[in-house]
């Protein structure tokens, strides 16, 4: 840790050492004042103030920077999640998504918590530039809520509820890009019908990303109100836990040079309803806890966790 930091750390820090402690904080991370106010809880006046020299009561602020300088070395050193790896749950949801993409229209990939879903919709966003991604939850469920989240990403500002859904259609028409729509079981019925719309006049694909009940959604009772919302789905995909396969786990973990051992106990979670994210947080949390993953630190974690 630099000195600087180590003497912020200090409970006896003074007001000049705070002041060259978040002055390096500020120029590492690459954060502005108005930022930093945010996790101090102070304007970025303050702020300003504060690094000037001039803030009134300096002691109120000073052991504010202190545990946030303090959280953010640990945290440095903190062991991390694994980032994305291809598994053959993966690859399901990102074809799913390519297929809504290419052929302009709505997929679904449903299934259970944990499996990567969000991960791999996120992947796809981030390698292809065409593609929009909202998130839905409870607040966003209505036809309004998902009007927000679309005008948000495509940046239009209209408020009025038709011209906004006019224009929105219009924008996506001929653009060549896909919706994704994650946690989708949140939709109600008829914000689910009114991004069917969406697709119909735009002509773009949309993939439904969510747990079984957004399936259920679609399928609706069998009856002619759902019937139409039922027959735009191209193409639908379930996904579960135990689907995952140890060659799956091998791509996510198999960087960290763990025994077989360990290996076989994080397929164990991940087929259980936790899924890969639960085998993510029993590695992470073994490795914060011991320093090493091991099978015997594993097992204690599971069993702190209540998992096995």
């Amino acid at each position: 840790m630099d000195v600087t930091l180590d003497r912020v750390m200090d409970e006896q820090v003074d007001y000049q050492s705070a002041i060259e402690s978040l002055r390096e904080y500020i120029a590492k991370s690459g954060k502005t004042q108005t930022a930093v106010g945010t996790e101090l809880g102070v304007s970025s006046g303050a702020i300003s103030s504060f690094l000037s020299g001039k803030y009134k009561t300096p002691h109120t602020l000073i052991p504010k920077v202190c545990a946030l300088l303090s959280m953010n070395a640990k945290k440095a050193v903190a062991p991390k999640a694994p980032g994305f790896a291809e598994t053959s749950i993966s690859r399901t949801v990102y074809n799913t998504v390519a297929y809504a993409h290419l052929r302009g229209v709505i997929a679904v990939v449903y299934g259970d918590a944990g499996v990567g879903k969000t991960s791999t919709v996120r992947e796809y966003v981030k390698n292809d530039s065409l593609a929009l991604l909202i998130t839905i939850s409870p607040t966003y469920s209505s036809i309004t809520g998902v009007n927000e989240l679309i005008a948000a990403q495509l940046g239009v500002r209209e408020r009025v509820a038709r011209r906004l859904t006019a224009e929105i259609v219009d924008r996506l028409k001929g653009s060549g890009r896909v919706l994704i729509v994650d946690e989708a079981q949140h939709l109600t019925v008829r914000a689910l019908n009114h991004l069917r719309c969406i697709s119909d006049e735009s002509g773009v694909g949309i993939a439904l990303v969510g747990n079984e009940e957004v399936y259920s959604k679609l399928r609706g009772s069998g009856k002619a109100d759902f019937a139409q919302l039922f027959s735009r789905v191209g193409m639908r995909k379930q996904v579960q836990t135990r689907d995952i396969k140890m060659e799956d786990i091998r791509s996510i973990f198999g960087r960290y040079e763990l025994d077989e051992g360990v290996l076989k106990l994080l397929g164990g979670v991940a087929n259980t309803p936790y899924g890969l994210r639960g085998a993510v947080n029993v590695y992470v949390n073994t490795a914060a806890v011991y320093g090493e993953v091991t099978e015997k630190g594993m097992v204690k974690v599971m069993r702190d966790m209540n998992i096995g």
